[in-house]
């Protein structure tokens, strides 16, 4: 199988939080490790994290403000061509392992860039010349909707496939103090509303 590289995008300024996410705490480790250790735990053994506030130990947007596409073109800069990165946002940390496991598999079987249907994130992505394409074209636009992961992965022709539904409720960002507290509560066994 071919090997899978994971990418935790954590370089975003958290505005709305009102502090950085990526260092608030989640089960008493900050919640940019907890993502990294929920992709080796969904079975990825090399973990690449992006975000400047990291200092060395991280990607830093070569492009700056350009959000989530700037931390796939640091990444993809690193890589060799024939690798999938899968990529997840440092917010999401309800994420199941099992998710980024069908993400896997499912670039297996297609062999295309895939995501889940209406989520952008998490996202795999076969690193290739057409993707590294595809990357550079929508950085160098002056037109920021070209700076979605969403627009590069139509780009692609990538496939959504279905989200199992029980999986559905554990994909919440958490971009806001309030999100966080429910997100916090979910962890702590009470439902989502």
């Amino acid at each position: 199988m071919t090997q899978t590289i994971g990418l935790v995008l954590a370089g975003g300024q958290s505005t709305r939080m009102g502090q950085d996410k990526a260092r608030l705490l989640w089960q008493n480790i900050p919640l940019f490790q907890h993502m990294q250790n929920l992709l080796f735990e969904s079975g990825i053994d090399k973990v690449l994290l992006s975000g400047d506030q990291f200092g060395s130990r991280a990607l830093v947007d070569k492009i700056p403000g350009r959000g989530p596409l700037g931390g796939v073109h640091a990444a993809i800069d690193t890589l060799p061509d024939g690798v999938n990165l899968l990529v997840v946002p440092v917010d999401m940390p309800l994420l199941p392992p099992e998710a980024c496991r069908k993400l896997v598999l499912s670039i297996a079987e297609l062999g295309r860039a895939v995501m889940f249907e209406t989520f952008s994130l998490p996202l795999i992505l076969p690193v290739d010349s057409q993707l590294r394409s595809a990357v550079d074209n929508a950085l160098s636009s002056q037109d920021h909707k070209d700076y979605s992961l969403g627009r590069l992965f139509d780009r692609l022709q990538g496939v959504a496939v279905p989200l199992p539904d029980p999986m559905a409720v554990h994909f919440q960002n958490t971009n806001t103090p309030d999100e966080w507290h429910r997100a916090l509560t979910a962890m702590n066994g009470d439902k989502l509303e």
